[in-house]
């Protein structure tokens, strides 16, 4: 931008159109903090979306408030802890957050949060004990909605106060895995299994999906191949 170009954009516009916090990310959303960025508002609409998105995983147009605690309320849905599926995203979450952080990647950081809003929209994920600490990380990047959020949600005093979340690898570690199934070199299916399991308890699960019985047409399997970690194939 230059004023000599006639192409400057004026800041206070883009809060009154966007807010600040939108405006905050996009430009921490542009690139590296060391680089030179081109200039481009079109891209404002996509932060845009994603704190709108955000918003939804706590209040619904039709519905009001839909986020739930562990003791839900006569008001709320159903509670429940969070899985631990949930739990897996958010910590993810956490980790990346914290080494973008210390590094000043703050694009990166916003692409995270992103990522996370999306994994826990897909999840249909509205527990309080999962959304309180995703808008404890989010404050330095989008304040003023972690602040109204965090107060809707009925705590007292300032998210600024609240306490970082701790990271815990062990939710990160994988006890199971999918695998892809193939009959004759053909993928068909796919099936979750323990990380533990050896060649002859694949081998019986395999056996047991209702996919696997079918090609199989009630007749044994010449071969399974088992690749661990990577995949199945059934030789008929």
């Amino acid at each position: 931008m230059s004023k000599s170009k006639y192409n400057t954009v004026d800041p206070t516009d883009l809060c009154e159109q966007y807010g600040a916090d939108t405006f905050r990310m996009y430009e921490m959303f542009l690139g590296p903090v060391e680089a030179s960025k081109p200039w481009d508002t079109k891209g404002i609409e996509g932060v845009h979306r994603f704190l709108r998105k955000l918003w939804r995983l706590f209040f619904d147009e039709q519905k009001g408030p839909i986020w739930t605690s562990s003791a839900p309320s006569p008001l709320e849905r159903a509670g429940g802890k969070a899985t631990d599926a949930e739990l897996k995203i958010l910590h993810r979450t956490i980790k990346k957050i914290e080494e973008d952080t210390e590094r000043f990647s703050f694009n990166t950081a916003v692409s995270t949060f992103m990522i996370c809003v999306n994994e826990l929209a897909d999840a249909r994920c509205h527990k309080k004990e999962v959304l309180e600490k995703l808008l404890i990380l989010l404050t330095p990047y989008a304040p003023h909605i972690a602040e109204e959020l965090w107060n809707k949600l009925g705590n007292e005093g300032s998210v600024l106060d609240a306490s970082y979340p701790a990271f815990n690898p062990a939710l990160l570690v994988e006890s199971s895995k999918e695998y892809p199934v193939s009959i004759n070199g053909k993928l068909r299916t796919n099936i979750n299994l323990a990380l533990d399991l050896d060649q002859k308890q694949v081998e019986e699960a395999v056996l047991q999906n209702e996919v696997v019985q079918k090609w199989l047409e009630g007749k044994p399997p010449k071969k399974i191949i088992f690749v661990k970690n990577k995949m199945i194939n059934v030789v008929i």
